[in-house]
């Protein structure tokens, strides 16, 4: 029997630049306030693979909530919101940019250079009760990288973030979602859980090759309404194929 879909929501930086990694402020409160208005809560991933693992199924009235690179943007912006209703996060860190800025390659037209998180907003991210999870150590592509680079860049990860913040890290985002074999042999033996940028709700995958939904393409609290709702799938699709169109042109 399938599993019921399961939102992954994907963030990445919360401004004004009206960038591909940005959503406004004030659209994300709208959105976290229309989940709270339909009866949903935004919780870890973490919270999610442990319903699974227990039910077999994905929890119902739930979104994961998660976050990419941890921008200082999620702690001005995110964390109050998600705070006064209730909800947790999870946020993937590039531990050699943490209290750095976003310049490990070139930035996204329009959002420009932009603050990350430091190590005591993200200690204080966990006391809110979010999950802190590895996004390797500077963000390269991980099919240009060799064996041991690649698990060097994902293991230190892991292991920074361990030993600064005193938690277990179980789980993964491959940076751009891009996979090579040695990513996805290292995020099997060594992670609970690795997130993808594949374009769709969560059901029946791997632990190790969970898709999300970049809320870029979901910014209107409409759009939302119909993805928690399980009327977006068809949207998600043809984005799904505009995307791998994309690809194949470059």
């Amino acid at each position: 029997m399938s599993r019921r879909p399961l939102a992954i929501l994907t963030y990445h930086s919360l401004d004004d630049s009206g960038s591909v990694v940005s959503i406004a402020p004030r659209t994300f409160e709208a959105q976290m306030q229309a989940l709270a208005r339909a009866g949903f809560v935004g919780i870890t991933l973490r919270e999610a693979v442990e319903y699974r693992e227990q039910q077999g199924d994905w929890p119902s009235q739930r979104v994961v909530l998660t976050f990419d690179d941890a921008y200082a943007s999620l702690f001005v912006n995110a964390l109050p919101v998600l705070v006064r209703h209730g909800f947790s996060a999870t946020v993937f860190v590039i531990t050699g940019y943490v209290g750095r800025c976003n310049d490990w390659a070139p930035p996204p037209p329009r959002i420009g250079t932009q603050p990350l998180c430091s190590w005591e907003q993200l200690a204080a991210l966990v006391e809110a009760g979010w999950e802190p999870a590895a996004h390797t150590h500077t963000h390269p592509d991980l099919r240009g990288v060799g064996e041991y680079e690649t698990e060097r860049e994902i293991l230190f990860s892991r292991d920074e973030l361990r030993r600064r913040l005193g938690c277990e890290i179980g789980g993964f985002a491959y940076p751009y979602g891009l996979i090579s074999p040695t990513a996805r042999r290292i995020a099997r033996e060594h992670f609970r859980t690795a997130c993808t940028t594949v374009l769709k709700r969560a059901g029946d995958e791997p632990l190790t090759a969970l898709p999300r939904v970049d809320m870029f393409y979901v910014q209107t609290v409409a759009l939302l309404e119909r993805l928690i709702a399980g009327r977006l799938d068809r949207y998600l699709a043809l984005r799904r194929w505009g995307r791998r169109a994309r690809h194949m042109l470059q």
